[in-house]
């Protein structure tokens, strides 16, 4: 059994301990420097060849988000085109009818039903003129133009010559039938 005097060293001893107690933090805290720099230099080592491979897998990542983009974007023009082109159809369509069955009253003289039949042209075009602008974009002003010449020709008590009348009618109809056949 250890007596007292075992139990608590001599100055010397503790003298003795107290310098290896002392040495091993400061070893300890240069072991784990070291050791802490030669993880970070493996780290970066690593963490270069990482950045690569995450940089490149980035670019790849990119570069098929933009090509999707592009497939998703060509897609839904050619969608839009197609439904623009659909409602476009929808719009004009009655219109035409209507200036073609005109223009064959017209060509067989019979400027008076004509006339009536043109009285349901402003509601007609009132319809059409909202889908067809944007549609159209640039070559709306012509439309707009032939339209309205088509409105003052068979204005409200005017009598137009079947001249003046197939002028007018042809000028619009050009126009939109060009529309459909895109």
């Amino acid at each position: 059994m250890p007596t007292k005097l075992d139990e608590f060293p001599s100055p010397s001893k503790r003298k003795l301990n107290a310098a290896c107690f002392s040495m091993r933090p400061i070893s300890a805290i240069r072991r784990s420097t070291i050791a802490a720099a030669a993880l970070a230099a493996l780290a970066l080592t690593g963490c270069s060849g990482t950045q690569e491979a995450a940089r490149q897998a980035g670019d790849q990542m990119g570069q098929a988000a933009k090509d999707a983009a592009a497939t998703t974007g060509e897609a839904a023009k050619t969608a839009a085109t197609a439904t623009g082109q659909a409602a476009l159809g929808q719009a004009v369509t009655p219109v035409l009818d209507l200036l073609n069955k005109t223009e064959g009253e017209v060509k067989a003289g019979n400027m008076a039903s004509a006339i009536a039949a043109m009285g349901g042209f402003q509601a007609l075009g009132n319809t059409a003129s909202p889908v067809i602008k944007p549609i159209v974009g640039d070559k709306w002003p012509l439309i707009n133009t032939a339209a309205n010449l088509v409105l003052s020709t068979f204005a409200k008590g005017s009598t137009p010559t079947p001249a003046n009348a197939s002028s007018a009618l042809t000028g619009l109809i050009g126009p939109l039938s060009a529309l459909l056949t895109k």
